[in-house]
């Protein structure tokens, strides 16, 4: 700025001369904000704005020095008494929330009069990136996985609310079914895996943390999957006031029956009036076992249905399954006592009822007593009817 001076004395005017003032820049510099994840950068490089006297003032070769106020849950801040030509650093969120980190900035313009600025803040919002150790989970066969990392823990993990994950199979295993990879992100890591053999087996799945836009580092989730006993229904027969076991076995390749090591059962029957003998169980058994009587002469029908329960490895609990038993009726003929005369036919074809059960085709296989005056007995074998005629050689019955 040039100034036109007239000194005067009284009203003496005299030699008028010029004053020449030179105004060096200083910076004016609003606050400004940063937003970054966790162990990433930031910079801060103000730039000249000013449109008819608004916005930053930044002379050229403008330097910056700073303090900053401390956050005890983010690591990286440091004071700089250094003039930089930006304002940046690495900045690590140690916890699971948004935290910020504030400097205050003094900015020197450049070596055209060196002036000082006023200080502006630079405030930065360093958002927390996840972070999870390798993970061991154990789920049943077939059982629906949900699962998410937690925060802190042993290994201080990292997990803010709302992290989401997408994962990849790092080590696939063929006795296993129903895993898949996710390239979009999901609220949890969920599969349903079906392990195909009697005994655990293992599967490696490296998933990706994320929240927003900050991705973690990817972890290892080995998932320990404990076999479900699958088992398919079942018949047997037994006769009346017999006993029936059955004793699942595993069939191995992966097809029914899939039945664990100490495999046990429990049951509910569903009752047939004609039937004794059967009963629930709910106190874990080895095998499906029980004594029944059929107090009919037709074949009867009593069906259990059993839930299987793994040994020790997971105590999984498998899908129920259905034994069907079929009762088969036994003849029952109570002490018949008979007159005849003798060298005439006798016939006895016993009937259903009155405490005798006489199923449909019920035969009769016989020894007898010797009566040294009786002739005419003989032994029979599988006869419809027990018949023979007898002859008494004597005077007395």
């Amino acid at each position: 700025v040039i100034y036109q001076v007239t000194p005067r004395l009284g009203t003496c005017a005299g030699t008028p001369f010029q004053v020449t003032v030179t105004v060096n820049p200083t910076p004016e510099i609003e606050n400004t904000t940063a937003i970054i994840c966790s162990g990433d950068p930031f910079t801060i490089s103000p730039t000249n704005t000013v449109v008819n006297g608004v916005g930053n003032i930044v002379p050229a070769n403008t330097t910056y020095t700073w303090t900053v106020a401390t956050n005890a849950n983010v690591t990286g801040q440091s004071d700089q008494a250094t003039g930089q030509t930006s304002i940046s650093q690495t900045l690590t969120n140690t916890s699971n929330t948004v935290q910020t980190v504030t400097y205050t900035v003094t900015p020197r313009s450049g070596a055209t009069g060196n002036c000082v600025g006023q200080t502006f803040q630079v405030l930065v919002t360093v958002n927390p990136r996840p972070r999870v150790a390798n993970q061991t989970i154990e789920t049943c066969s077939n059982t629906h996985i949900n699962y998410t990392a937690t925060n802190g823990g042993p290994n201080n993990n990292i997990v803010p609310a709302n992290t989401q994950y997408t994962w990849i199979i790092k080590t696939d295993n063929n006795r296993i079914t129903g895993q898949s990879a996710q390239s979009t992100a999901q609220a949890n890591f969920a599969q349903t895996l079906r392990n195909t053999t009697n005994a655990q087996e293992t599967i490696v799945y490296t998933l990706i943390p994320r929240i927003g836009t900050c991705v973690g580092t990817p972890f290892d989730l080995t998932v320990l999957v404990n076999p479900t006993p699958e088992i398919a229904a079942k018949t047997t027969a037994i006769c009346s006031e017999g006993t029936f076991t059955v004793s699942p076995t595993n069939a191995g390749n992966g097809a029914l029956d899939i039945v664990p090591a100490g495999t046990t059962y429990t049951w509910v029957v569903t009752p047939n009036n004609n039937v004794t003998g059967e009963t629930s169980v709910s106190t874990a058994q080895t095998s499906i076992s029980q004594a029944l009587t059929n107090t009919t002469n037709q074949v009867q029908t009593v069906i259990y249905t059993v839930t299987p329960k793994s040994g020790v490895t997971g105590n999984c609990v498998g899908q129920t399954f259905q034994v069907s038993v079929q009762v088969n009726p036994k003849p029952f003929v109570q002490t018949i006592n008979q007159i005849v005369c003798s060298a005439s036919p006798f016939t006895i074809t016993p009937a259903n009822g009155n405490g005798n059960i006489v199923p449909t085709g019920t035969t009769y296989t016989w020894t007898f007593v010797d009566n040294a005056n009786v002739t005419g007995e003989a032994n029979g074998t599988a006869q419809t009817n027990i018949t023979q005629t007898l002859t008494n050689t004597t005077t007395i019955p």
